[in-house]
């Protein structure tokens, strides 16, 4: 009777130690995950910042031609 629960015991401390692993596992894979979300996101907002403001006349009508566009579109389906 002590060897099953000892047996019991020791499976039931591995199979903790098991999914304790799996969690920090899953948390470091999801840290990561973000970070490199962060890293890309940032890096697109500084390059469209650095257009705009080398290039100001060319973005207000890319922005003004985009608008004009999408709300044709709009219009058009409504």
């Amino acid at each position: 009777m002590s060897d099953e629960n000892d047996i019991q015991h020791k499976l039931e401390e591995g199979i903790g130690r098991v999914q304790d692993g799996a969690e920090s596992l899953r948390d470091k894979a999801s840290d990561t995950i973000e970070d490199l979300a962060c890293n890309k996101g940032c890096g697109a907002v500084e390059a469209v910042r650095d257009v705009i403001a080398d290039q100001p006349i060319v973005s207000v009508v890319v922005a003004w031609v985009s608008g004009f566009l999408l709300g044709a579109l709009l219009a058009r389906k409504l």
